[in-house]
């Protein structure tokens, strides 16, 4: 059975549209960085689910007042998207997401909700969610949440990364687009206004490379446990992006095949309607190896000098061997 929820770590530039795609395809509303409409049935209230969280945030007493009859339906209405809007706040904080003071929500019904441990959390939000955030840094995410996940390893974490190249010029590229398609998350916005200082191309790289608060690196550092822990099931940007992008069909059925595995789903990738990556000209951003092609041999070696531990392990090379022997040559020996 697919479980209600779970959490897809992508860092900025990685391509998480291609994720979304898929995980709307499966049923899960998008909260927190890809949030946006829900698709079909997805988001919206099953029986006993405004039940169970009109009475986590409200008590008995006031729930049964909000669910009679005779009872304005709008303020019922309202009570339930205020309780909504509370536990998207504290979901948001368990995760260790930054979040603002300023909320509508009532603090009384989001303190409430915040005391509840996580395994009554995953069951009140409403229909199937995927919480989309950039990192999951084990300092700042919830220790509560956290021991939670260790014992029962829900709700399942995807880690969906990509070549921090092609990230980081996805990342630029994202970031020098006018101030009204950036976004609303703050440090975006801050290095927008940085990255406009920059003339050219090679100087916004060589940023991205040095400066440890550029979009995406902390987060990259501090997420490394992700690549390395059983539970996590770990998806690339050049894994999902099919052949249309740069990629090839294998790899992308394997990768859906992984996902659907993590989340419960009972049906092979075949048999689920998931739409291909786009192959128009608005997908240039999303083909792989974008970074390599505009990378310098400057940039590789600063790259190496401050991110090595983000690079992939070099492939071995192979031992050269005397012609016709199958014998390592010695070294300085030709072939």
């Amino acid at each position: 059975m697919a479980v209600p929820q779970m959490i897809a770590v992508s860092l900025p530039g990685s391509g998480t549209s291609l994720l979304a795609d898929v995980t709307g395809a499966l049923g899960y509303t998008s909260y927190g960085t890809m949030s946006g409409d829900p698709a079909a049935g997805a988001g919206h209230p099953g029986p006993g689910e405004v039940y169970s969280l009109l009475t986590a945030a409200y008590g008995p007493d006031r729930t049964a007042l909000l669910l009679d009859p005779r009872h304005d339906r709008d303020a019922l209405e309202s009570a339930f998207q205020q309780a909504v809007g509370a536990l998207w706040r504290v979901w948001w904080s368990r995760l260790g997401q930054p979040t603002t003071h300023a909320s509508p929500a009532d603090p009384d019904t989001e303190s409430r909700l915040a005391r509840l441990p996580d395994t009554t959390l995953l069951t009140l939000l409403p229909g199937r969610g995927c919480w989309y955030v950039t990192g999951l840094d084990l300092h700042n995410t919830d220790a509560d949440f956290l021991r939670t996940w260790h014992t029962r390893s829900q709700p399942p974490i995807v880690h969906h990364h990509r070549d921090i190249r092609d990230r980081i010029i996805s990342q630029i590229r994202a970031l020098s687009q006018p101030v009204d398609r950036v976004g609303s998350l703050p440090q975006h916005l801050i290095y927008r206004d940085i990255l406009a200082t920059r003339p050219t191309l090679d100087d916004k790289i060589t940023l991205a490379l040095t400066d440890p608060g550029f979009p995406g690196m902390r987060e990259a550092h501090r997420g490394q446990w992700l690549l390395h822990h059983p539970a996590v099931c770990v998806i690339t940007h050049e894994e999902l992006a099919g052949p249309a992008l740069g990629g090839s069909t294998d790899a992308r059925a394997q990768a859906l095949t992984r996902l659907l595995r993590a989340t419960g789903h009972p049906a092979p990738p075949e048999a689920v309607d998931i739409p291909p990556p786009p192959s128009d000209a608005a997908a240039d951003d999303l083909a792989v190896g974008i970074g390599r092609e505009l990378f310098t041999s400057a940039h590789e070696r600063l790259l190496r000098h401050h991110h090595s531990a983000l690079l992939p392990p070099e492939p071995p090379c192979a031992t050269p061997q005397k012609a016709g022997t199958g014998v390592p040559a010695p070294p300085g020996a030709r072939a």
